[in-house]
């Protein structure tokens, strides 16, 4: 696979609840023939909101990336913002995936949901409903198990695997959390 792929992220999420404000992510190009980040994006999401996917299309587009495969390591982001594939797919034209280092839980996620007390829970179950169709998948790394929206199985693990360079994290995922996290360090400090 040659290429460019996009791997986003959040930063440190200090607090959960409607009063938590905001958190950093980070979208990174990263270009698969070379193994090497190329780009990167910083913005803003609600910590608990609704805007992931938006702020993110965003990100994809500011780095010149629309319908480049996008990484990610949850469909949750910042607490329980949630990236929808399905509407990422349509605002940039990109598949998504959504690399796991265990098995995605729906109980978990519905119990955490409905402990939340956040609004539109329903809409944010939909989107999280696509775990149940994780696929677990053997790589040099470790099992992972994936969560494609745009692209079959097969092309989403050879996706998976060609983007692993220290562990079962895709590297542009690994780099955008880094990334995130030392940005809402600074921003902390002041």
């Amino acid at each position: 696979m040659a290429g460019v792929v996009v791997g986003c992220d959040d930063g440190r999420v200090e607090k959960l609840g409607p009063e938590a404000g905001f958190t950093i992510v980070a979208c990174i190009s990263w270009d698969a023939r070379l193994r090497t980040p190329v780009d990167g994006a910083l913005g803003l999401v609600r910590v608990d909101g609704v805007d992931a996917s938006s702020v993110l299309a965003g990100l994809v587009l500011k780095l010149g990336a629309a319908g480049k495969p996008v990484l990610l390591d949850s469909l949750t982001i910042a607490g329980f913002n949630i990236v929808s594939p399905p509407a990422l797919e349509r605002l940039v034209g990109s598949p998504v995936l959504a690399v796991y280092n265990y098995r995605p839980s729906m109980e978990r996620l519905v119990a955490g949901l409905r402990s939340s007390g956040l609004p539109l829970a329903g809409e944010r179950m939909r989107v999280l409903s696509l775990v149940e169709g994780a696929v677990e998948a053997e790589t040099p790394r470790g099992t992972v198990y994936l969560v494609a929206w745009g692209m079959e199985a097969p092309e989403a693990v050879r996706l998976a695997v060609e983007t692993q360079v220290y562990g079962r994290k895709p590297e542009p995922v690994r780099i955008a959390h880094y990334t995130a996290s030392e940005a809402s360090e600074a921003l902390k400090r002041g």
